[in-house]
Order: structure tokens, then sequence, then C-alpha cells
């Protein structure tokens, strides 16, 4: 066989290594040439100014040799380390100059070993890059789909707006798609295969802008599309949108279909530049009144430069109302059926909105996706919890706190990471803390998630599966997941209370749960026939208006907690 074909080959070697240095930029090129020519000048140098081998100045060789691995790559080091290496050896090197008792033995295992060092040296420089380009990566990426995120696509406006290639009337079109129906196509096909889905659009809405743009995902029921240098008319944009969003989505052989708005802003690039967070928050809005108002496309076009008089952005609302103290925590007590008493209590956001009255999370959670801010929520909530458990402490309450993390179904690895700082800054201990993901985020949970959510768990916090009875885990599932509790459905309760076979299914579930050392825990408990069923089967905790209602810090009751 041909030597040249052969991939493991020292030419081939030689070769892609060659390919390699002529890709590294022209500084990085100058250097690690520069590099390793004074390297083997310096070093045949000192050797036969010192007598020869072996050297006081032999093992000073390896520092550049590693440094060269280091920065410029494993391929390269290695390469510039077995060309030292040979120059020392007595093929190359004056005969009078080498050990002779000791030229057998010594040469080539001191060529082995300048070629391997820089290569083991590139080999751990590379695996860093590699780590830390994925962990940039899972940044700006929504989980579940792994398109681009709302700060992925913050980078791109930016960048195109700033390229001064460009014309000075180049146009961006930013397209926002609102997909209506995609939470109840997740309660039907599971979340796996509802990612797949969006994936999928994204996929061919890309296609039909052309390979030049970028489509990305800024919340669970939103795509965002950007094109640059676009030509289309709108009626032009209007047919290809429209032509797009009434196909079907086959995935796996089933067809599906997603009710769409499509709201695009046409901007000049140049103007955007700065800018990028309002264009993308004008176009959220701009589809957010479209669908509205039950239209299935709407196009607005900035002809001007932007202008920064429209309404407060969603995040600066969300901000503002936090700053205010309009946004707050408040607590609901658990009730444990085995000692009558309240046994833990839940952190509940609040937010006074001075014409809508009291809003649950449930409420502006679609806001909170809208501006990207589910993340920032989160961990503003975990902060304000923290701070009134260290209070609390100092107080000598009693304190075991619940937190629900998932706000936006994405169990986040920052999110688990700032609850543990929480608690070692805090020294609250684990054992009292609980935290609630959903059932959702479970299915999609990232491996580096998991490994955070069973180093919590070691640590003797109880983790808990929320929203539990959606359809979206089997009981058996959770078995296998690092999970400590169950939280059932508010709708699952409910449908128990007037259907005898959900009941059975109910009771048994329940059954299952304990037999396996799970906690089972009920919300919505808000009439009395909620509660004599649920402490009739065996459920361990109930939560619930007719209990007790969420309640400022000051006042929690506890008295009534053991």
């Amino acid at each position: 066989m041909d030597d040249s074909s052969n991939p493991y080959s020292f030419s081939t070697w030689c070769r892609e290594t060659l390919v390699e240095f002529t890709q590294l930029n022209a500084e990085k090129q100058v250097f690690g040439g520069f590099l390793i020519a004074v390297l083997l000048t310096a070093c045949v140098q000192l050797i036969e100014f010192t007598g020869g081998l072996p050297s006081v100045f032999e093992h000073l060789i390896y520092l550049p040799l590693i440094f060269a691995g280091l920065l410029l790559g494993p391929r390269i080091g290695a390469l510039g380390g077995f060309v030292t290496g040979l120059m020392l050896t007595p093929l190359f090197f004056p005969t009078e100059l080498i050990d002779q008792e000791s030229t057998l033995i010594d040469w080539p295992v001191r060529l082995l070993m300048l070629t391997l060092l820089p290569l083991i040296a590139g080999l751990i420089s590379r695996s860093v890059q590699q780590l830390h380009h994925l962990e940039n990566k899972a940044k700006k990426t929504f989980q579940g789909t792994a398109l681009p995120n709302h700060e992925a696509l913050l980078d791109q406006i930016n960048e195109w707006s700033k390229q001064n290639s460009a014309p000075t009337d180049a146009l961006m079109d930013i397209i926002n798609l609102r997909l209506s129906n995609i939470d109840k196509l997740r309660n039907q096909v599971g979340q796996q295969k509802a990612d797949k889905i969006v994936a999928e659009l994204a996929k061919q809405l890309k296609e039909a802008l052309g390979q030049s743009a970028e489509v990305g995902q800024t919340a669970t029921n939103e795509l965002v599309g950007l094109h640059a240098n676009t030509e289309h008319s709108r009626e032009e944009l209007q047919e290809k949108l429209q032509q797009l969003l009434s196909q079907p989505i086959v995935i796996d052989g089933s067809e599906f279909r997603l009710d769409t708005t499509a709201g695009v802003l046409r901007v000049k690039r140049e103007s955007a530049k700065d800018k990028a967070n309002m264009v993308i928050h004008d176009a959220q809005q701009h589809s957010y009144k479209a669908a509205e108002n039950n239209q299935t496309f709407s196009f607005l076009d900035h002809d001007n430069d932007l202008v920064d008089d429209h309404e407060e952005p969603l995040s600066k609302q969300l901000l503002s109302a936090i700053d205010s103290e309009n946004i707050k925590l408040y607590y609901q007590p658990r009730l444990n059926t085995n000692s009558g008493y309240f046994s833990v209590i839940e952190a509940i956001v609040r937010w006074k909105d001075n014409q809508r009255g009291y809003l649950s999370p449930e409420d502006f959670k679609p806001l909170i996706e809208e501006a990207s801010l589910a993340k920032q929520f989160t961990g503003w909530m975990i902060k304000t919890a923290f701070n009134d458990v260290t209070e609390w402490m100092r107080n000598d309450f009693i304190v075991r706190l619940s937190l629900h993390i998932t706000l936006n179904d994405i169990l986040e690895p920052a999110i688990l990471n700032a609850v543990a700082k929480s608690l070692n800054k805090t020294k609250f201990p684990p054992s009292s803390l609980s935290l609630e993901v959903s059932e959702r985020s479970l299915v999609r949970i990232s491996e580096q998630s998991k490994v955070y959510l069973k180093k919590l768990r070691s640590m003797g916090v109880t983790i808990i599966a929320d929203q539990f009875g959606e359809g979206q885990l089997t009981l058996q599932s959770i078995f296998v997941l690092p999970v400590d509790a169950i939280k059932l459905s508010e709708n699952l309760v409910l449908k128990a209370t007037s259907n005898s076979d959900k009941k059975r299914t109910l009771i048994s579930m329940i059954k299952m749960a304990r037999s396996r050392g799970l906690k089972t825990i009920a919300t919505g408990v808000d009439n009395r026939a909620k509660l004599l069923l649920l402490k009739h089967i065996g459920c361990d905790e109930l939560q619930g208006s007719i209990l007790s209602k969420p309640t400022a810090k000051d006042d929690i009751p506890w008295a009534r907690i053991r």
C-alpha cells in the first residue's frame, strides 16, 4: 500500500502537522518557527561549550519544548522535539562530544523523551481548550434543542452590525416565531419529541432563509431567525414563511402541526449596533401583538435608526418590580400528615401589579421567558431565600426550606452551583433544604446537571420531582433518577376526587412510591374533600390554601412548625 495513503504513516503525520502549522495565524507561525530555531541553536551551542553530552544544560531543553507544545499544539510541539532530539544524535552531533559508553542507550531515550513531553503538553492544552469551548458552547445553546440561545443571537447581531465591509444601507431581518401550541404538543408526545419538532422547524427556517441566516431559540415557545443582507421584499418573505409554516413537521414518520405566528422586524444593520437586545425585544413584542390580533404574519420596517422610545422592555419591567419590592418571596407551609404539624415552608414568588393584583409565577412565566431572564430570576430567588433563612437562624427558628428552581423547565448547572455556594456561605444544613425540579426538566436533564444534582443529594439535600403526573415521566423512570420525593400535580389530585379510576391510580402510585422509599407530597389542597382523601390514602405532606395561604416572611406561623 502507498505510504502516503496510510493515515498512520509517518509521512502522513508530518504532512498533517505542516497543514496544522499553516493554519495558525501569522504571529504564531513566526513565533513557533523562531522558538524552534533558537532552541536548536542554543541547545547545540550550550552542549558544545560544556564539553558535550551529557551536559548540565541538557534538561533545560525540555522547558521551551513543553512551552511550544502548550502554545502551538501537540503535533508541532512533538515535531519540534523530534527534530531537536535528532540533532543531538550521532547522526548530526559530533561523536567526540557524546559519551561513547552510553551512546546506544541514551540518545534513543533522549529522542523519545524530547518528542513525548511536548506531545503530552500539547494534548493537555488541547483538552483544556476543548473543555473551555464546550463550556462556552453550552452557555450559548438552548437546552434540549441545542439551538443558539438568546445570548448567542445577541452576539450574532452585534457581529453583523459592526462589519465594516457591509454597505451602509444593508438590511437585516429579525424573524420571531411564536409557537402557540407547543406546550400542548409537549404534553401529548413528551419533551424529547417536542424538542425534535422545534429543532426541525428551526432547520427548515434556516434552509428557507439561506445558509447565511442564523436561527435560535429564546424560550420554549419561541424561535428567532436572523437574516443579514436580506433582499426579499415583504411579499416574498411573507410567501416564504407562510409556505413553510403551513407544512406539517414530520418526526419519525408522524406529522405534527404547529400554530405559529411570525413577526418580522426589518432594520438597517448599522442602526442595530450596540442595540441587539432592543432589536430582539422589538421583534418579540411585534410577534406578541400579532398573536393577540390573531394574525399569522406581521411585518414592521424600521426605515430610520432605532430610537429607544418604546415601552419599557420586559427585562426592565421585571427588574424594576424586584427593586421596588413589588416582586417578593412569600412562604407557604406544608403539613406533615403523620405529626399534624407544618414541617416545611416553600418559597413562592408573588408579583403585586397595580392593575392586575397579585400574580403567581405561572402568570408572568411567559414574560420571564420572553426576556430570557429565567436564570437571573431564579438566582435572585435563591439569594433572597437564603438571606431570609440566615435571619431566621439568628432568631433560632427551626427552618426546613423548599425551593423550586426550574422556572423555565430547564435544570441549569449554574443554578445548582449557586445553591451549593449559598449552602456553604450561610452554613444552612443541607438536610433541611429541598429542591423542587419540574418533571419536564428531569426528562431532558443534561449529564452535567445530573452530576450536580447527585452531588447536592449526597450532601443531604432532598430532591423533589415537581408537577408529577403530567405524563412526562412514569414512576418507574423516577426510580432511576436522583430523586427523593414526588410532588403530585394539582390536576392529578383534582381528578382523583371526582373519578374512581383516577383515585385508584393515585392510591397505587402512592403505595409504589412508598415501597421504593420515595416521599409523596400533594399540592393544591384547597377543600376538605381533597384533604380527607389525601390523608386517608397516606400522602406524606400536604400543601394548599385550606391549610395555609402563602404568607410574608414576618407572618410565618412558627408556633405550628415542627
